[in-house]
């Protein structure tokens, strides 16, 4: 059995774990990345938004990605799946310059890029290495993996955990977790060729098509390939009795817009299922760990808030050990009595777990908001005078620290909401498909939008 000593050991290498690696690493710290699988692997959570671009800038990766090959991505649009309304966000027209635009990634593509970059800046990577064993104290932590028929083990003063959803720390260490409120969820998703595109500005765009018990995503990952999934209820599903793959092919032909979008599309991976979506932990850091990206919570994908959620609690992470570490050492120096490395007092870890807590509200206020069917008929005609939209657009272009100005307009537009409970301030939706499925008439009213110039109707609207 191997052992060495490092100043942090993150378990996990997709965007939260050579995040957190790349930036200790170019700290100085010597830092040791374990990932259970070998990259490129497929994952979804292919669409990035623009407010995590400062991220991929201070990791030095954004000139990697304007020159990889990625898909431009110039905003997000949301249709109904009868094809009767849509609604656009511009990122170019509403936001400051550095915010205008980001990318669709293939995430096979995307986070070995990053991984790659970690073990550039100097971090020690380890893929197919399974970890075995967790043991965590005040003075640090030990951890144990295997690799190619191996034992190996090794200790260091920090942990992060980033392993998503498998949530190792949390489980060894048995911390609670609940559900956020939300009832449980499924997706259904693969990649496809020929899927129906919008043409000219739009091409980029992702696609939320809205059914009355779910969503779909369309996200175009290059020049043929899309990535498009189903998301609905649990419950829902199981009502149906079919295979997702079934439930998949039966909704596509049930919704006007997507069977304009899928009428010449091909199959190009096997379906894959994700269950029981949303959780998180009661707290994420301990005094030698801390929780970044999933291994920390989930929420609902609608709003492409995962690899921004990971990356930026990453980050957060990565800059709390590395303020901890220049603490004790301003204290070591004052003081021989001094360690030279102190754990995480409880009021930091709770000022940890609050950052990245705060952000995940922010997107599951949105997502309460976007599966209540009367709020959603808000969501879809904000009030343009009182500038609304361009508050809902800070968050879905990943905003969570929101001035002032942007801040009183969401608390507006959530009291809508709610009104809209009682009376229709925005005119109804309704979801069923109308439409004819086909002929000249299907999906008139929407491929008007498509064909026209950007409009007040379907974007965020001017930026103040």
């Amino acid at each position: 059995m191997s052992h060495a000593t490092y100043d942090v050991v993150i378990a996990g290498g997709g965007p939260a774990g050579s995040t957190a690696a790349t930036f200790l690493a170019k700290a100085g710290k010597r830092v040791l990345l374990l990932e259970r699988e070998r990259f490129p692997r497929f994952h979804i959570g292919e669409s990035l938004l623009p407010y995590n671009n400062d991220v991929l800038r201070e990791l030095g990766v954004w000139n990697k990605l304007e020159n990889g090959g990625f898909m431009p991505k110039p905003g997000a649009e949301f249709y109904l799946g009868n094809a009767t309304k849509v609604h656009r966000f511009w990122f170019s027209k509403n936001l400051p310059g550095p915010y205008g635009s980001t990318f669709q990634v293939e995430r096979a593509r995307f986070d070995e890029l990053l991984l790659d970059h970690a073990a550039e800046c100097g971090a020690e990577v380890h893929e197919e290495a399974r970890v075995t064993h967790v043991e965590t104290d005040a003075d640090g932590v030990r951890i144990a993996w295997e690799q190619d028929g191996a034992t190996h083990s090794a200790a260091a003063r920090w942990m992060i955990d980033a392993t998503g959803r498998d949530a190792l720390v949390g489980k060894t260490l048995g911390i609670p977790r609940h559900d956020n409120g939300f009832p449980k969820r499924v997706a259904v998703y693969s990649h496809f060729t020929g899927v129906r595109r919008n043409e000219g500005e739009a091409a980029g765009m992702i696609t939320i098509v809205r059914i009355e018990d779910g969503w779909f995503w369309i996200i175009p990952l290059d020049e043929e390939k899309t990535s498009v999934g189903l998301v609905q209820s649990l419950a829902g599903f199981k009502a149906k009795n079919r295979t997702p793959q079934e439930e998949f092919e039966a909704t596509v032909q049930a919704c006007t817009e997507l069977r304009f979008r899928f009428k010449n599309a091909t199959r190009a991976t096997d379906f894959h299922v994700t269950g029981d979506y949303c959780y998180r932990h009661r707290t994420l850091a301990g005094p030698r760990y801390l929780l970044a990206g999933d291994a920390g919570g989930f929420i609902d994908p609608i709003f492409s808030s995962g690899v921004m959620l990971a990356m930026r609690s990453a980050r957060l992470a990565a800059k709390t050990i590395l303020a901890q570490e220049v603490a004790a050492r301003v204290g070591a120096s004052l003081s021989a009595a001094a360690p030279l490395s102190a754990p995480l007092t409880g009021w930091q870890q709770k000022q940890y777990s609050k950052a990245v807590y705060h952000m995940m509200d922010t997107y599951a206020n949105m997502i309460r908001m976007y599966y209540d069917n009367t709020a959603f008929e808000v969501f879809m005609n904000p009030a343009p005078w009182l500038q609304l939209p361009r508050a809902i657009l800070a968050i879905v272009a990943g905003k969570t620290d929101l001035e002032w100005p942007l801040w009183w307009r969401m608390k507006v537009f959530y009291a809508i909401c709610q009104l809209q409970k009682y009376m229709p301030i925005s005119p109804r939706i309704n979801y069923k498909d109308v439409m004819p499925s086909t002929g000249r008439n299907a999906r008139k009213v929407v491929k008007r939008d498509l064909d026209s110039p950007p409009a007040a109707t379907t974007t965020a609207g001017p930026a103040a």
